[in-house]
């Protein structure tokens, strides 16, 4: 399944030094001249998922804050989170990092406090984009400080990064950081230059506390003494508001976007601001239900996101992709599987600014391929893209840069039991 082309009966693809050479029916491909062939069998090749917005360092989290309303939510999760140590955070990335590989995730884009991820996907040989989170209301010269401080940060997190991972910045959402820090991370020659992440409008409590400065979101931030971020110009809603600031920048990966109304939507698509659309989380945490559709329409780039265990599932992109076809009926409209695939695949490349290289399997990209074994009693006139999110069909196989990532043994780099049994210490610390 090439994603963007026809599915292919009988497929194979032929790739030489890590970049796919040609895809097609075995017969009409050119000769191997005496390489390796692995012969899937009974399987459906398709691209490496791309996960466009997941948090790996909270990757032991699920089941530990209640579900609520988003504002009630976030203020648990951050009282519970208050004791969680560097060292179970780190546990957490690599842990979280190989449920990701394991699901059939190649490539992710990573937001997270400490910056683990960048050794967590690079020790699993994942592609990844590792966003290091700056919050504050700071102003001024101590806006400028902060700023450089985390640039230094960023630029020690590229020198142990491997060659697969990237490092940017996540101003973390409109609420915590305010319009001053905001700019100056913009302004920054090295946090500005590179991949930039954020959450935005995420819920009505978002809303709320952006035009009124009231609600349970704002409750949930002053509990743990703090004061919300504050954004006086544009409004109403959140969208119009950091447009109004500068804030909408070309490449800013969007996490959300639920609360957003066509204008906003004109507004992000015409900063060239790119969706990650996250719908379990949305469900769970009464957000509501984003406007894929007219996000589409209106010309802004979404992917699909999993969130982290915190608020939604286990790095599960084919589960986030059920989620997603649940939120389309929900909207009245009719789920295409092949549709949530694409979203899953070059829909959270385009988003990642990656699309050049995965998302798809094309002559000229990078070997990043999955192998679904269908379910038993899959009927062979099933249409694949259906057959491929049923949870009842599994992974057996991931190659990234052609190299082979995941086989039947499990993980090709990791010590799997050790990674296990640090994460299970972390959990009980947590708990």
């Amino acid at each position: 399944m090439p994603v963007e082309g026809p599915v292919v009966r009988d497929g194979c693809v032929l790739v030489r030094g890590g970049t796919i050479v040609a895809v097609g029916r075995e017969r009409d491909l050119p000769p191997c001249d005496g390489g390796p062939v692995t012969d899937l069998g009974d399987a459906i090749l398709i691209p490496g998922l791309v996960d466009a917005h997941c948090h790996l360092e909270w990757g032991l989290m699920g089941g530990l804050v209640s579900d609520a309303r988003f504002g009630e939510w976030l203020g648990a999760f951050v009282q519970r989170t208050a004791g969680v140590t560097p060292v179970d955070r780190e546990h957490a990335a690599r842990w979280a990092a190989l449920t990701a590989l394991r699901s059939g995730t190649t490539t992710l884009a990573d937001s997270g406090p400490s910056g683990f991820g960048v050794a967590a996907a690079g020790d699993t040989g994942l592609r990844a984009i590792v966003h290091m989170e700056i919050f504050g209301r700071d102003t001024g010269s101590a806006a400028r400080d902060k700023v450089v401080r985390h640039g230094e940060a960023l630029l020690q997190a590229r020198d142990t990064a491997g060659p697969r991972v990237r490092v940017g910045v996540s101003p973390h959402s409109p609420y915590t950081v305010g319009p001053a820090l905001w700019s100056e991370v913009l302004a920054d020659p090295i946090l500005g230059a590179g991949s930039v992440a954020t959450h935005i409008a995420e819920s009505p409590d978002e809303v709320m506390l952006l035009d009124e400065g009231i609600g349970p979101l704002a409750e949930a931030i002053r509990v743990v003494a703090r004061d919300p971020a504050e954004w006086p110009g544009g409004g109403p809603g959140v969208v119009s508001r950091l447009g109004a600031a500068g804030a909408l920048t070309a490449g800013l990966i969007a996490a959300h976007c639920v609360q957003v109304d066509p204008d906003d939507v004109l507004l992000l698509a015409d900063h060239g601001v790119r969706v990650a659309h996250c719908p379990h989380s949305n469900a769970r945490l009464e957000c509501g239900d984003a406007p894929v559709e007219l996000l589409h329409l209106l010309g802004v780039p979404v992917g699909l996101g999993t969130d982290s265990p915190a608020s939604a599932g286990a790095y599960d992109l084919r589960d986030e992709a059920r989620w997603a076809a649940e939120a389309m009926a929900r909207r009245g409209q009719r789920p295409v599987a092949a549709d949530l695939l694409a979203m899953a695949t070059i829909g959270s490349a385009r988003v990642l600014g990656m699309d050049a290289d995965v998302g798809s399997l094309v002559a000229g990209k990078r070997a990043d391929l999955v192998a679904i074994r269908p379910f038993a009693g899959a009927p062979v006139e099933a249409d694949p893209s259906l057959v491929v999110l049923d949870p009842r069909s599994r992974v057996i196989a991931s190659w990234i840069d052609g190299e082979p990532v995941l086989g039947p043994d499990g993980p090709a780099r990791l010590d799997v039991a050790g990674i296990v049994a640090d994460a299970r210490e972390a959990r009980d610390r947590i708990m």
